[in-house]
């Protein structure tokens, strides 16, 4: 008996591997990096980063991204990159400002969302913006209509303003938090 579920795993694990990998519609090749500007690069997901920690273990932060304080365990934040990296393009960004490059947050666009972490030392000086204008430009180039944040939680006034700024509206109202959007193209009615 053990050593028909053997073969019956050992059958469903070659498939799994031989199975073409199902992507998301976006035409990605992982192993590009994206220079923005001189001092903002994306580099695509490749493993979780020591840096990471920082962002997903401060309870601050956890509060602008997920709604309450709370931590990430390594694992977690493993399991979430996993998910989001099949899910749609995950990138680290890099920021060059003086001595060497640092990896001070992550971004994640997929057909329905899209969500972005800096670090609390490089926040206000427009890194954000960058990214986010670079990942606009990007949804054009993929023929979407629209490009979606899921939530921006009531309290985050900097990222509401970010956003609005760059021409995302407020389209639905959640608990504690708004949806917000911004139309790639133009209506042809």
């Amino acid at each position: 008996m053990a050593r028909i579920k053997w073969r019956t795993l050992a059958t469903d694990l070659v498939r799994k591997r031989t199975w073409p990998k199902t992507e998301s519609s976006f035409n990605r090749n992982t192993s590009k990096k994206v220079r923005i500007t001189e001092k903002v690069r994306l580099i695509p997901f490749d493993k979780i980063r020591k840096e990471s920690l920082k962002w997903y273990q401060d309870p601050e932060s956890m509060r602008n991204i997920v709604g309450i304080k709370i931590i990430y365990t390594k694992e977690q934040i493993q399991q979430m990159y996993e998910w989001q990296n099949e899910h749609g393009l995950l990138y680290y960004i890099e920021y060059n400002g003086g001595d060497r490059p640092q990896i001070i947050g992550d971004v994640w666009l997929a057909e329905d969302d899209y969500a972005i972490v800096i670090d609390q030392a490089f926040r206000n000086r427009h890194i954000g913006r960058i990214v986010t204008k670079y990942f606009i430009y990007k949804s054009k180039k993929l023929g979407r209509d629209f490009i979606t944040v899921s939530e921006i939680f009531n309290w985050n006034k900097a990222s509401q303003k970010m956003f609005t700024n760059l021409d995302f509206y407020p389209f639905r109202e959640n608990k504690d938090s708004w949806s917000y959007r911004r139309r790639l193209k133009n209506r042809e009615n």
